[in-house]
């Protein structure tokens, strides 16, 4: 399949749900935990011009534009019912802070052009549905000023407990679904092909370019977002299960997580 054709299959795949996509990623604990501690990795940095991949709604572009110490925020996009939803939202804004475009990861120094910024961010597994992580990692390196930093969550390759929970369930196939070339997504009904990454092939992608700072791994023993109401909000289980994962994301169990995070730097000196 062409890049092209790759694309457009992605795009209808998150056209159909775009209207009600915001209003349920917004209605989940533990993926509200997560984008928490993205966001604030991402602002450690005290980012200024930032480029998000794979903005969806937008509801990181419009909160990063909501901090007083960042001048804009540029996003790429491969489906066109988000690009139109947040172009219309930026437009009604009118502060010019906000700057959705059409296109994928690889595209991003062809359309940034010769501006730079200090941050890329891609939060959720945008680039679990690239074409080429490798160039997505050239484009992305070459947007960011030096010493500019991107922030980078994946959905992990090896994530124990549902390889785990599958074989219990006698569910053989499903257990190995990430560790095939191809990965068909969340949903059960709806194919998504895309990749789950381990670190060594985010880190083989991303480290001719740039330095790996820092990685984290989240929802190790705590349930997936997809499964949150196994440990609802403020639970026992829920407090228990994130103190476990505060522990183990210092451990070489680290990358065994539903996501991980991975900050990568543009040295200053080239």
């Amino acid at each position: 399949m062409s890049e092209a054709a790759y694309y457009d299959e992605v795009a209808a795949y998150y056209d159909v749900e775009a209207d009600e996509f915001e209003a349920r990623v917004c209605d989940n604990h533990v993926r509200q935990h997560m984008l928490d501690a993205f966001r604030k990795v991402t602002l450690e940095h005290q980012p200024k011009r930032m480029l998000e991949i794979g903005y969806g709604p937008g509801v990181d572009m419009f909160w990063f534009a909501e901090q007083p110490e960042v001048e804009v925020v540029h996003g790429l996009d491969v489906t066109p019912a988000f690009h139109r939803m947040v172009l219309a939202k930026a437009e009604t804004l009118g502060e010019g802070k906000v700057k959705p475009m059409l296109g994928s990861a690889e595209d991003a120094h062809a359309k940034m052009g010769q501006e730079k910024v200090d941050t890329v961010f891609v939060y959720f597994g945008a680039l679990n549905t690239t074409t080429d992580l490798d160039a997505s990692a050239r484009a992305i390196a070459e947007v960011l000023k030096p010493g500019g930093r991107a922030v980078l969550s994946v959905v992990n390759r090896w994530y124990l407990f549902d390889v785990l929970w599958n074989i219990v369930m006698l569910r053989p196939r499903a257990a190995m679904a990430r560790l095939r070339p191809v990965w068909g997504g969340y949903s059960p009904t709806r194919y998504l092909p895309s990749v789950c990454y381990s670190a060594r092939s985010v880190n083989k992608a991303f480290s001719p370019h740039l330095k790996r700072v820092r990685r984290e791994g989240f929802c190790i023993t705590h349930p997936a977002w997809y499964r949150h109401q196994w440990a609802p909000k403020g639970s026992l289980r829920n407090r228990l299960f994130l103190f476990a994962d505060r522990v183990l994301k210092h451990t070489p169990l680290w990358n065994l997580g539903e996501y991980s995070l991975y900050v990568y730097e543009r040295p200053i000196t080239e």
